[in-house]
């Protein structure tokens, strides 16, 4: 069993199943490589290819039955993090949040600070039905009880 065992800018050291260290370049992978990754080596005179071992699946597939599938990916604006239902939210802090929209919800400054431009826009165009400032209450008391992280941050 091959393991990766340190990663440089431009090469890789792995351990081989005797005990020994194997160098080989970044051109040799085909996946980005990561420390502990188990690994194949095939090589020849003038080429080495390196693969991932794939890890046996026990059977269960993840799925919204089998339990929470959440997925959290980082973006460059910010975090994002899409739920099972596909519907796609943005991480904000719990306290700018809920002050946001308590005090300037009626023109949709939350909206903004959450990244929902559209949203936003179509707040202050309507300000002046009062209908924004009453649905951001609402917007407001669902922050307050949404559970934060460990940060302090709430996906809305």
């Amino acid at each position: 069993m091959a393991r990766i065992i340190k990663v440089e800018e431009d090469k890789v050291l792995i351990g081989t199943d005797g005990g020994g260290i194997k160098e080989v370049t970044m051109d040799a992978f085909d996946f980005i490589p990561g420390i502990g990754d188990e690994v194949d080596i095939f090589e020849n005179d003038n080429r080495t290819v390196i693969l991932k071992k794939e890890k046996p699946n026990a059977g269960a597939q993840p799925s919204a039955a089998n339990g929470i599938n959440i997925n959290v990916n980082n973006s460059i604006g910010g975090q994002t993090a899409t739920y099972a239902s596909g519907r796609p939210t943005k991480v904000v802090n719990k306290v700018a949040y809920c002050l946001l929209a308590l005090f300037l919800g009626g023109i949709g400054i939350h909206k903004f600070y959450a990244g929902k431009t559209v949203a936003g826009i179509l707040y202050i165009l309507f300000c002046w039905t009062f209908i924004p400032a009453i649905i951001a209450f609402f917007e407001f008391i669902i922050g307050l009880c949404k559970h934060a992280d460990s940060n302090g941050n709430i996906a809305v």
